[in-house]
């Protein structure tokens, strides 16, 4: 079995804090042990009881009215007008919390260019982001998975949607313009009133409010966007204007952005890791067990999932045998060209028909269209024996030409030379058998194989709710919401398509290329011919049909939701309010496979085998010149590349385009969820906090669809078994077309036979979550805190009802297509695990902050989460599995499965310090550990795991200097390595990662501001590899650029 990854009495306290700050002195010089504090303050928009940050608002007398200032987001409107201004209030209203949280302030993100939500939160403790072309995209708390981050708006969830991914209650954040927020609340310890959901933690958006602003407040803002992997700028712009009449009961707001930008991404992989061993029947009996550098053995719990070869060890061109050692099947470098369109819409209305009663009517609308061209250049295992020396005398592996790793387990580098004609495999005679081989079974050069995939991308996410607040000053206040939010997301264009440097003429295979080799010893390599671009330009080239065509997933998401929330004030009371309320939730989530088809004009049957030329590759599918090979991520001696637009315009231009769907391929999750809550808020004066419980009941109906292929010959076949080829004449020895020289293909319908099994599952769930936090001052200058909660979330969306590939590999399709790397006979797929249990968690922090200095502060908070049910991707050998009411035994198959009980525990340290010569920082530093814990499918054990998307450290220190309205801000942050996920049966780890940001702005007036921003100073590179003993295991390099803003920002009446 193997997995895949598919991103902790006042004297003691004074020690304590006094040794974080030596901590942090002393790690100035050292990236892992630097700091970082929270980001910049929350404006302060009035709130419903439900969406207040520490408990109810008081409001039967002035000690009541001073919970407000408890709340950090129902302070009075505070007026920033600095950076460090801003630093302070946020101090503050941290400060004054009952709960832990930490808050961002709008004023912080319209200063600095932050491309999205996800880019500021980076710099808050306990935060690591995953970045997709850049960008901030997930954002994970702790040491948990994205999935367990809630994100909300203004208090309710808000329905994400991907734009080539499958569904997922993770929000993407590349849908969120920064701007159109007024502050960002990240809650660490839970409160009974706050949605279930976020065991990481609760992310909540607040934006503006008409009756909040001054009339006619609002700015303009045009931004450039740049980046060093590419020569393009890109225009970016937003806008906000707000109103109301001068009675204030009437308001209107309305904001857009617009962000256009080209992102190029540079990857090299190496994939599908195996161990490779002569004479292995199990994993205890192969010649050479699979072990790590050192020489170790796997212990139990791992060497049964390792993925062993099934061809065993290699011998090259020279006789030379190798066994015993990890290697990839794959090698990949790849240029990913992304050119993006983002919009962000929002309109608020506020009415006040009475003193006492405020209605507010929103709606947003988020959107992301993206067109994608990916170009991978490829050397495959296919150039490797997969017989015996006498049979193929090594094939295309040349004399040594595999090279290791000083500990001689892992091959770094593999080189393959095509024999000259008549010699080894490039012979019609075997020379060491005199057997006689068949054209087509002589050596070519498939290699490099040219690969990628061509898209048409789009996701929309929108929100329009009601909400009104009543509160006639007396004991009790009340609020309601109602609305929907729904998501759709994926592409409307989807094509892969492959060629390869040869081609099959008059009975023999022409080469384009004489091989290729990679190497990942220093950059990645990848090296072929100077000649074979020229060379396949020149005919000497085939398409690759047979991994030519379309495949999408579109995504559906919405959720109708209905709240009521109350609040009873006490007066003169240590117990300052009661809150209560109940919440109905109705979701829907579903995902839908279909594909683009071209049929030759005017009939059903696909160009793949009705067009004889349609293996044919013209100079015009391809780029005239070889890509730019060398960049920070790899160095390839040539890159030739596929022209996939010309490509796409030739198949609609020579067939007939059909989206062909799938409307058995569907599968789909409604919940029901229903929720009461009560809440106590109290204050003693130097105590104060809550206590409260949340009943959750869930019920979930699934429905999950598995395509289920079976896979026969591929070609026709004379009497004695041999592939026949197509003649000049073009007509196939059963009367269809085919191209001459080429192989003869069996109709696809008759080669590939599909049917599709849809199952339902429903289930019941309750929960209760009990809650507390607690905030005691003491000395003026110190705040001791303590907080605990049962929380809880659901399985991800995707993992409860996956589209299901379940696939038969015959012996005949064995036969055809193993000399091109097919897996023996027998069943293999993917599936869902809709029996997955929701995640639990019991979790507790004990803080400390001390105010030493006005806008300072030092704090140390210790957080213990222990999760059940933590969800992992796995792929288990040899495992019953139903296919359509029956059970058949799979060779492999991928699906989901439960993790009994993992903790994740840490430390969280940061501090803030301004002087007066205008300077300051910002810093934090969170240590965090996790443990392995049994992961379980049904009721077997199949292995162990620490929690996907567990970093061992995050810190972030941010330097500024503040003077006569020049901003300058440089900011470093740190991840430690990372815990992605399980493949081949090991751990995938991303290596430690630092980042430094610039940003600067000047004030020529109180309206006119210039920006600029450097984001990735550092080109630095994420660095995924396979294994905790050694870096030597590449997984993936990913290079995303570094990126250049620069804009102006207008800002009328006080500028919102």
């Amino acid at each position: 079995m193997t997995y895949l990854p598919h991103v902790f009495t006042r004297k003691p306290l004074v020690a304590a804090l006094a040794m974080a700050t030596l901590s942090f002195g002393g790690g100035l010089g050292m990236p892992a042990a630097a700091f970082a504090q929270s980001a910049a303050p929350v404006a302060s928009p009035a709130t419903t009881p439900a969406s207040t940050s520490d408990g109810a608002t008081g409001k039967k007398d002035d000690k009541n009215k001073k919970a407000d200032k408890e709340d950090a987001t129902t302070l009075g409107t505070v007026v920033v007008t600095s950076f460090r201004q801003s630093v302070d209030q946020n101090m503050q209203d941290k400060r004054d919390s009952n709960s832990i949280v930490e808050v961002i302030n709008a004023q912080n993100i319209a200063q600095f260019p932050a491309k999205n939500i996800a880019d500021a939160l980076a710099h808050v403790p306990g935060v690591v982001i995953t970045r997709e072309s850049g960008e901030g995209k997930t954002v994970s708390i702790r040491g948990l998975a994205p999935e367990l981050t809630l994100t909300e708006l203004n208090g309710n969830y808000v329905a994400s949607a991907d734009t080539s991914a499958g569904l997922s209650r993770s929000f993407n954040y590349t849908l969120m313009p920064a701007n159109m927020f007024s502050d960002i609340k990240l809650y660490k310890s839970l409160e009974a009133r706050l949605d279930e959901g976020g065991i990481g933690g609760n992310v909540d958006l607040h934006t503006r409010r008409p009756l909040e602003m001054k009339a006619n407040d609002g700015f303009v803002s045009i931004n450039a966007a740049g980046s060093d992997n590419s020569s393009k700028v890109t225009p970016q712009g937003s806008a906000l204007w707000s109103w109301k009449n001068k009675d204030e009961t009437f308001g209107v707001l309305v904001a857009g952005s617009y962000q256009k930008r080209r992102d190029v991404d540079y990857m090299a992989n190496a994939s599908s890791w195996h161990w490779w061993s002569n004479d292995c029947t199990d994993h205890t009996t192969c010649t050479a067990p699979p072990t790590d550098v050192h020489g170790h053995a796997y212990g139990p719990d791992v060497a049964p999932n390792i993925d062993m070869w099934s061809g065993g060890g290699v011998t090259d061109q020279s006789g030379k045998s190798y066994s015993g050692y990890w290697m990839p099947q794959q090698f990949a470098t790849s240029r990913n060209q992304l050119d993006l369109t983002t919009k962000g819409w929002q309109a608020t209305m506020q009415f006040k028909p009475i003193d006492h009663l405020l209605l507010t009517g929103n709606y947003f609308r988020f959107e992301r269209q993206q067109t994608q061209i990916t170009n991978t250049l490829e050397v495959p295992e296919w150039g490797l024996p997969t017989g015996s020396y006498a049979d193929q005398q090594g094939r295309l592996l040349a004399p040594n030409g595999l090279t290791f790793d000083p500990s001689h387990t892992i091959v770094t580098g593999a080189n393959y030379v095509l024999p000259p004609a008549g010699t080894g495999c490039n012979a019609l005679t075997n020379p060491v058998t005199g057997a006689q081989r068949q054209p087509v079974d002589v050596c070519s050069t498939e290699i490099p194989w040219l690969n990628g995939n061509y898209s048409v991308e789009k996701a929309t996410s929108q929100t329009a709710n009601i909400e009104g607040e009543w509160d006639n000053g007396g004991a009790l206040s009340g609020s309601f919401n109602v609305g929907r939010t729904w998501a759709t997301g994926g592409p409307s264009v989807e094509l892969g398509m492959a060629a390869k440097p040869r081609n099959f003429v008059n009975g023999q295979w022409v080469d384009g290329s004489n091989g290729a080799s990679w190497t990942l010893n220093g950059r990645p390599t990848l090296n072929a011919s100077s000649s074979v671009l020229q060379n396949m330009l020149a005919g000497e080239g085939q398409v690759d049909l047979g991994s030519t065509g379309s495949n999408m997933v579109n995504t559906s998401t919405s959720q109708n939701f209905a709240q009521a929330d109350f609040t009873w004030a006490f007066e003169d009371s240590w117990m300052q309010s009661l809150q209560f309320g109940a919440k109905y939730r109705d979701n829907r989530a579903e995902q839908q496979q279909n594909e683009l088809r071209w049929y030759c004009k005017g009939t059903t049957l696909q160009f793949q085998t009705c067009d004889p030329n349609a293996g044919q590759l013209p100079a015009g599918f391809l780029l005239a010149n070889p890509l730019d090979g060398s960049n920070l991520a790899y160095n390839d001696s040539i890159f030739p590349a596929i022209n996939f637009p010309a490509y796409y315009n030739h198949l609609n231009s020579t067939y007939d385009r059909v989206v062909y769907n799938h409307p058995e391929d569907k599968s789909s999750v409604k919940e029901q969820i229903s929720a009461i809550y009560a809440q106590a808020n109290f204050d003693t004066g130097a105590v104060r906090g809550n206590v409260g419980l949340r009943y959750v009941s869930t019920k979930q109906d699934l429905t999950v669809a598995d395509q289920i292929t079976t896979n026969n010959a591929v070609y026709y076949h004379d009497a004695n078994g041999n592939i026949l080829i197509c003649p000049a004449t073009g007509v196939n020895a059963g009367g269809g077309p085919c191209a001459p020289g080429d192989f003869q293909y069996l109709p696809r319908e008759q080669s590939v036979v599909q049917t599709y099994s849809n199952a339902t599952t429903s289930k019941r769930y309750n929960k209760l979550l009990p809650s507390f936090n607690v905030a005691w001052t003491f000395a003026d200058d110190f705040v001791l805190r303590a907080a605990g909660s049962q929380a809880m979330a659901r399985a991800n969306y995707t993992d409860l009802a996956q589209l299901g590939n379940l696939t038969n590999d015959t012996q005949a399709y064995y036969n055809d297509r193993k000399q091109f790397g097919a897996p023996l006979p027998g069943w293999y797929g993917s599936g869902a695990n809709a029996e997955l249990k929701p995640f639990t968690a019991t979790q507790f922090d004990v803080a400390g902050e001390w105010y030493y200095a006005p806008e300072s502060v030092v704090g140390v908070d210790l957080f213990e989460k222990k999760v059940k049910n933590f969800v992992v991707p796995v792929t288990v050998n040899n495992i019953t599995v139903n296919v359509g009411g029956t059970e058949q035994n799979f060779m492999q198959y991928s699906t989901n499965a439960n993790g009994r009980s993992g903790t994740s525990k840490g430390v969280e340290l940061y501090t803030q310090h301004t002087f007066e010569m205008g300077f300051g920082y910002i810093a934090n530093y969170t240590l965090n550990k996790t443990n392995e814990t049994p992961v379980t499918l049904g009721d077997t054990q199949v292995g162990k795991s620490e929690l996907i998307g567990s970093a061992k450290y995050a810190a972030n220190i941010s330097l500024f200097y503040e003077m006569n309205g020049l901003l300058l801000r440089a900011t470093s942050n740190w991840t430690g390595r990372t815990m992605q996920g399980l493949a081949a049966g090991l751990p995938i780890y991303t290596e430690p990662y630092n980042q430094i940001d610039l940003n600067g702005d000047y004030e020529f007036t109180k309206h006119l501001m210039v920006t600029a921003s450097v984001l990735n100073l550092t080109r630095s590179m994420p660095h995924q590899y396979l294994g905790g003993d050694t870096t030597q295991r590449l997984y993936q390099l990913e290079y995303a650029g570094r990126q250049y803003y620069v804009g102006l920002t207008y800002k009328f009446g006080d500028g919102g």
